[in-house]
């Protein structure tokens, strides 16, 4: 009877995988990739952080308004880590390190000097970009 209870839910579950999987055509995975970033020299003063502006929504199409806010584990070092939708492995990614206001981003940041850093997306290793200010 035991068997009966667990076998019942499995295998409505199955039918569900199969329907959907013979419907067919419009089926769609979503994946995404990580990349950890460090920003090195990122000297602040009270009420300012370092964050990370880029060429992808996820970092704000370089709007520094919209930018990530890094971690500080170890000042002057920041790191934190993205999650990336709608990329492929080997696809590229160019960004920088900002200095902000922390309560008014609209305040004009202290940009990392050129180049734009790039990073390469991969499903592992995870890419470690790093930039230095």
């Amino acid at each position: 009877m035991l068997r009966i209870h667990y076998l019942l839910p499995l295998s409505a579950l199955l039918l569900a995988i199969l329907s959907a999987a013979n419907a067919g055509q419009n089926v769609q995975i979503e994946y995404f990739l990580n990349v950890s970033f460090t920003c090195h020299n990122g000297n602040t003063k009270p009420g300012y952080s370092v964050f990370i502006s880029g060429s992808r929504p996820e970092l704000g199409n370089w709007d520094p308004s919209k930018a990530v806010l890094l971690k500080n584990p170890g000042h002057p070092t920041w790191s934190g880590r993205v999650q990336f939708k709608n990329v492929k492995p080997g696809d590229t990614l160019e960004w920088k390190c900002i200095i902000r206001n922390e309560k008014d981003p609209l305040e004009k940041p202290q940009w990392q000097p050129d180049p734009d850093n790039q990073v390469t997306f991969a499903f592992s290793p995870e890419p470690q970009a790093v930039g230095t200010f």
